[in-house]
């Protein structure tokens, strides 16, 4: 039940699911939930969760709250640590800016590599259409990044915190 609670404030929050790789799927406690449910939809305000593997056990992170640019993103235990929330922020010409709390970076892929397991990272959000930071939920819980196409994922499953 609180599963299923939390995916459907956060698709009406955020226009859309979660993450991928293996599945990811945001978490939060039902309290938090309709708490910041009817706060956000007030006030605008991002909504924050956690990004969690369905594969792993383990939720998107930044690394020791990282504020330094181009910082690679992992996965690892998760945690009330503003490190392992996020926020989608949909973006004008569609597709979201996916925002850690920590710092308030975008999740990218670096120069827009097309590259598979390159590793993504954080960067500081371009209000710009900057496809590299832009992701699109495609419909089974997984995000694409616009520009490459490729969807976030954990290389071969590993369930490795730190990877």
């Amino acid at each position: 039940m609180r599963r299923h609670v939390v995916a459907v404030t956060t698709a009406a929050l955020l226009s859309t699911p979660l993450l991928a790789g293996s599945t990811l799927t945001a978490t939060a406690s039902a309290a938090e939930t309709t708490a910041t449910t009817a706060t956000a939809a007030a006030a605008g305000t991002p909504v924050y969760a956690r990004l969690y593997n369905q594969g792993t056990g383990l939720c998107l992170a930044n690394p020791s709250s990282s504020q330094t640019s181009g910082t690679v993103m992992i996965q690892w235990s998760c945690s009330n640590s503003d490190s392992n929330y996020w926020s989608l922020q949909p973006m004008t010409g569609g597709g979201n800016h996916v925002v850690n709390k920590a710092s308030g970076q975008c999740l990218a892929i670096p120069s827009g590599s097309t590259t598979l397991g390159v590793k993504a990272v954080q960067w500081p959000c371009d209000d710009e259409q900057n496809d590299e930071q832009v992701w699109v939920h495609d419909g089974i819980d997984q995000l694409r990044n616009a520009k490459t196409g490729l969807c976030l994922a954990i290389p071969n499953g590993t369930t490795t915190a730190g990877t």
